[in-house]
């Protein structure tokens, strides 16, 4: 009741701030709901957003100034590297933005498929990040200041303040290294802390409710949901999750660069992705043309940003590939199947899991480095091959096999290979992690 009470509390002082502040967070949440709850008011209200930012891009950057905003397919198709290489050139004058108050925030992504993305995004953008954080974590049976515990790689660049933690109600923990000490470890902060929810990459919830199994450990009933992110979850994890730990799970599909793009209903055997309509227009699109794939076809996915007006992501193809089916009853577009989102484990010299996203968390902070791959060749052998952006060496080399090493062994034999470029699979997505060893 207690831990109701202060979660209530929180919530509560949330709000009133947005609203002594102009209500704009509350405002996003309100037109989330209309566009996703009101199919009617909501198609006419995309078709103003969408018209509102391809008009902005063309305005006001000098990449998109000579394309005809009058229609989305009169804009190209542009991948990381062809933002990364345009930056300035999409990058958006603040004086253009009038609800924009000091510099923009920087949203740097993990780089999971090997190469790491810096974007700007304006103070618009941040609060209709916050709004979705809201409205789809209340469709998840989760509301916001519940205590929430977040499974992560905890570096040094992304920790929260206790202060932070203490404000949003949430419980931080590091996954770099889930061995067997780490996961009761887990397991008694999720008891201990009594979360409503817990958030994480997909794997560790299997490995989670595996160690519960083995150890015979009771449930937790007081966990109503497990939100999956980043990596693919599968239907054998989700009976492990709701027969071991004893909660609901649901795999929701965001980027770090966007925000939430598509989640899953609770309950639902289908296990399809509803899409955010309400921030993106989202596209898949054949492999070998810019012609859109057949509804049951597999294809690219690419997204345009209703609300990056600081650097707008118009035809945006981060790398991700779906089928996507139409419901015959609403008439409304799905995620059948999400693919590319499972990265290969790799494992320490003491041959326990290390999740990868630990490479993306450390390597996404040296902007010297375009291109990332990894690779274990053996139990104790590792090799970090990096493509570099004009510079024939790494400066900080050293400072990164020191990182390396306090996750994957001090005894590792980590080294690193410059190359010109990391190979693409037939996906069109680049393998950063490749595991070689063999497997016990």
């Amino acid at each position: 009741m207690k831990q109701d009470l202060f979660a209530f509390f929180l919530r509560m002082s949330f709000w009133m701030r947005d609203i002594m502040k102009g209500g704009c967070i509350f405002s996003h949440y309100k037109n989330i709901r209309l566009i996703q709850e009101h199919p009617e008011q909501g198609n006419i209200e995309r078709k103003r957003l969408l018209t509102d930012i391809l008009r902005h891009a063309v305005m006001h950057t000098t990449f998109y100034k000579h394309i005809n905003p009058s229609s989305l397919s009169n804009f190209p198709i542009v991948t990381k590297t062809i933002l990364i290489d345009n930056y300035d050139n999409i990058r958006v004058d603040p004086v253009y933005l009038p609800w924009q108050k000091g510099a923009y925030h920087i949203q740097r992504t993990s780089g999971s498929t090997g190469t790491p993305f810096a974007v700007p995004q304006d103070v618009r953008k941040r609060n209709r990040r916050l709004a979705e954080l809201k409205y789809f974590g209340r469709l998840a049976g989760f509301k916001s200041h519940d205590k929430l515990v977040h499974l992560r790689i905890w570096t040094k660049w992304q920790n929260k303040t206790k202060k932070q933690s203490f404000k949003e109600n949430i419980v931080p923990y590091d996954i770099s290294n889930l061995n067997e000490d780490n996961l009761q470890v887990l397991y008694d902060t999720l008891k201990s802390t009594r979360a409503k929810c817990v958030r994480g990459y997909a794997s560790s919830f299997d490995l989670l409710a595996k160690f519960v199994e083995k150890y015979h450990l009771d449930k937790l009933p007081h966990l109503r949901i497990a939100i999956a992110t980043s990596e693919t979850l599968y239907d054998s994890t989700c009976e492990l999750v709701e027969k071991y730990i004893g909660c609901k799970i649901i795999s929701q599909y965001a980027n770090e660069e966007n925000g939430i793009l598509a989640q899953q209903q609770v309950g639902d055997s289908s296990r399809r992705f509803y899409l955010n309509e309400a921030s993106y227009f989202l596209e898949v699109l054949k492999f070998d043309s810019d012609e859109p794939a057949e509804y049951g076809e597999l294809g690219r996915i690419v997204i345009t940003d209703f609300f990056n007006y600081a650097f707008p992501l118009i035809r945006y193809d981060n790398g991700d590939t779906c089928i996507m089916q139409l419901d015959e009853k609403t008439k409304h577009p799905y995620i059948a199947q999400l693919y590319g989102r499972r990265l290969d484990l790799v494992y320490n010299t003491k041959n326990e899991p290390v999740f990868p996203m630990v490479l993306a968390r450390i390597l996404k902070n040296y902007s010297e480095i375009s291109q990332w791959q990894f690779i274990q060749e053996t139990s104790d052998s590792y090799c970090l091959k990096i493509v570099l952006r004009n510079l024939s060496k790494l400066s900080c080399s050293e400072e990164i096999v020191i990182q390396l090493r306090e996750y994957f062994g001090l005894d590792a034999k980590i080294s690193i290979e410059y190359v010109q470029e990391i190979p693409v699979q037939r996906s069109g997505k680049r393998k950063c992690v490749v595991c070689n060893k063999e497997l016990k």
